[in-house]
């Protein structure tokens, strides 16, 4: 045996040992391939060999040690060695069956669970070969690199809408349905007058004193199918300009923080508007019954009120508790009609229109010169377009239209961006709230961009683009100057995403010193928060604000959903676009790589990939692509022919996969 002196150095070395190494802790990314990363918390990626990779899922918190190595450029990479799991989140997935000789596998094709999975033979639950199918991890592969799991469903092999929800849900470990208990907790709130029966003359009494609004003309803009309407507008002329006040749906003051009601729609982070039924983030009868904005009925509000100058400055703006009743539910094609006097036969459950006609031109009017005052202080980046997936009778995609934006568009759009505005100024003055924060350009990228903007601009027109002052100056150079039309396309690659943050600070891309949501609170959970900051500031009580670790789970929730989307939609535009193959499309470059190009077609959105040829070692003689990729400079030569991110191009649908729900595109003339 040991003596205690000599387990006591032993246990000393060890600790020495560790300390010596570079230890740290992180979460699993996976990739298409085999191998991944960890995304350390000090910020640090690492390399995982595909053997270590074969023992984490995607999204595992792990220990790590960390080993530096030189590149053959003299630029450091961490590569990492795995040495403790301390939490996987994945559950649940989805794929198809396979079976191989006496093997059966749920084979996962997903940009980060690509992978096979093997079921025993009692969790197999006759699912059949080829066939779609939910799954629950049954052992992980940490120990000994095998993953198992059981068979939840077979859910067979179309490709109709029911199939990729279900699909798509068990994938993201997302769910369409409520718990028992936040139905009942729903129910309850549900069950209560808006007003307090006892409320003398039937006036709002209590309710954080709340004003009585009902009589001002409010109005709700939304497409004609919307249930969850969370804001109306109501506007009046003033001497120097307009009084635009903003009503939106208020959950916040009845949904108690921490509730299991509150717990759950922080979970969902937000209402995930897939293809087909949205899956709500609070329950249909608090989202669109108890709260939505339904006209002629008394619904409890948050009211902003806000003077504008006929210049489109706001001037003053304050918040207040209200109870408001909505005048009409009218439509955005609706609207659109009425002011370019065109005619509309409206469905039977839209408003009359023809009562609010003056006060949707004031709207107009107000709103036109709300949008030429952030042309000329702040930023207005041209939109996308963004298209309808339409669905038949059967669950298949049908057709995809564009949406075409309208005047009643500008008209919603403008009045939620400075209602946002107006609260992020209004958090930040109380040190409060959550904040839709864009810094600019990636802090990676900002040398690589900065150099390529003081090439065409001059050094001297470009500035510090960390400063937002700089940065406005910048791009309304190159968006008043057709010549700057690539430069302006390439700049936008090197954009930082926006999200979400507890701290202040300039959303750039709106060209805005402070930015937080409030105006959906029934369909986004930071807008539900900040709404509830507004109230505490407003009743002078302390606000109980959320904490970094949920900030971050918030948007792990919101990346989820939004890759959730996405794969539903690629999967119904797959199986869409299987009949067109060999056809030809217009489209122009919406990715630029070392391997090939990625394309968006005009009229759908369709995206898909262009890979270039490579040369064949054993056909010398064969034809091949010769591509030079300039990542820093966002720059591509094909056979000599330089291409343009936004350029318009001809392709040819070549091959769908529906396994990877990824379309391969062909030039119909190759530089």
């Amino acid at each position: 045996m040991l003596s205690g002196d000599i387990l006591s150095q032993l246990t000393t070395l060890k600790k020495e040992i560790r300390a010596s190494k570079d230890t740290a802790q992180g979460t699993v990314r996976g990739t298409t391939g085999r191998y991944g990363f960890v995304t350390l918390d000090d910020g640090r990626d690492a390399f995982l060999k595909p053997d270590i990779m074969d023992r984490v899922f995607h999204g595992d918190r792990v220990e790590v040690t960390v080993e530096t190595k030189t590149t053959d450029n003299d630029k450091e990479q961490y590569e990492a060695k795995i040495e403790k799991l301390i939490h996987s989140p994945l559950k649940q997935l989805a794929g198809r069956y396979c079976i191989r000789g006496k093997g059966h596998f749920v084979v996962v094709e997903h940009q980060q669970h690509s992978r096979w999975i093997f079921i025993p033979p009692k969790a197999r639950a006759n699912a059949k070969d080829g066939h779609y199918v939910t799954a629950r991890i049954t052992q992980h592969p940490y120990e000994t690199g095998k993953a198992q799991a059981r068979i939840m469903g077979d859910i067979g092999n179309d490709t109709n809408i029911d199939t990729a929800k279900k699909y798509t849900l068990a994938m993201f470990q997302l769910f369409d349905s409520f718990p028992k208990e936040v139905l009942e907790q729903a129910k309850n709130l549900y069950g209560l007058p808006v007003i307090p029966n006892d409320a003398a003359d039937n006036k709002p009494q209590d309710q954080n004193s709340r004003a009585d609004l009902r009589e001002q003309p409010f109005l709700t803009i939304d497409s004609a199918g919307t249930r969850d309407m969370d804001d109306a507008l109501s506007i009046k002329t003033t001497d120097d300009g307009w009084l635009l006040s903003v009503a939106i749906a208020d959950p916040g003051s009845e949904i108690e923080v921490n509730s299991t009601l509150d717990n759950i729609a922080l979970r969902r982070a937000h209402t995930l508007y897939l293809p087909g039924k949205p899956v709500p983030m609070l329950p249909e009868m608090l989202s669109t019954e108890r709260y939505s904005l339904l006209p002629e009925k008394d619904r409890l509000a948050l009211v902003v009120k806000l003077v504008i100058n006929t210049s489109g400055k706001v001037t003053d703006y304050t918040f207040e508790s209200a109870v408001i009743q909505s005048k009409a539910k009218l439509s955005y094609q609706q609207v659109s009609a009425l002011l370019n006097d065109e005619p509309y036969n409206a469905a039977p459950h839209l408003s009359d229109i023809t009562p609010f006609k003056e006060q949707l031109l004031t709207l107009k009017q107000c709103t036109d010169t709300l949008n030429s005052y952030r042309k000329s202080h702040q930023l207005v980046t041209p939109n996308r377009d963004d298209f309808a997936l339409l669905l038949n009778q059967s669950g298949k995609l049908e057709s995809i239209e564009k949406i075409e934006r309208t005047d009643a568009h500008t008209i919603v759009e403008e009045s939620m961006i400075i209602t946002n505005q107006c609260a992020g100024e209004f958090l930040a003055n109380a040190q409060t709230g959550l904040f839709i924060t864009q810094p600019g350009y990636r802090d990676e990228r900002r040398d690589d961009i900065t150099k390529l903007l003081s090439e065409n601009l001059g050094e001297e027109n470009v500035g510090d683009t960390a400063k937002l002052d700089d940065y406005i100056k910048v791009i309304r150079q190159l968006q008043n100057d057709d010549t700057y039309k690539n430069l302006f396309a390439k700049q936008q690659r090197f954009q930082q995403a926006s999200e979400p943050s507890l701290t202040s600070a300039p959303h750039f891309g709106l060209g805005a010193n402070y930015y937080a949501t409030i105006t959906s609170p029934i369909r986004r959970y930071q807008d539900l928060y900040n709404q509830r900051m507004i109230h505490k500031v407003l009743e002078k009580k302390k606000p109980a604000n959320l904490r970094n670790k949920q900030v971050d789970k918030l948007k792990e929730a919101i990346a989820n959903n939004r890759s959730a989307s996405r794969l539903m939609e690629q999967w119904l535009i797959a199986d869409y676009m299987q009949n067109k193959i060999g056809q030809t499309f217009k489209a122009y470059i919406a990715l630029l790589t070392n391997q090939g190009i990625g394309v968006r077609l005009h009229d759908t959105g369709v995206e898909g990939f262009i890979v270039s040829i490579k040369a064949d070692k054993n056909k010398p003689d064969a034809a091949y692509d010769k591509i030079s990729f300039n990542n820093q400079r966002m720059e591509l030569t094909w056979n000599d022919t330089e291409l343009f991110l936004d350029q318009d191009v001809e392709v040819t649908l070549t091959s769908v996969d529906m396994d990877k729900k990824k379309l391969s595109f062909d030039w119909v003339n190759r530089p």
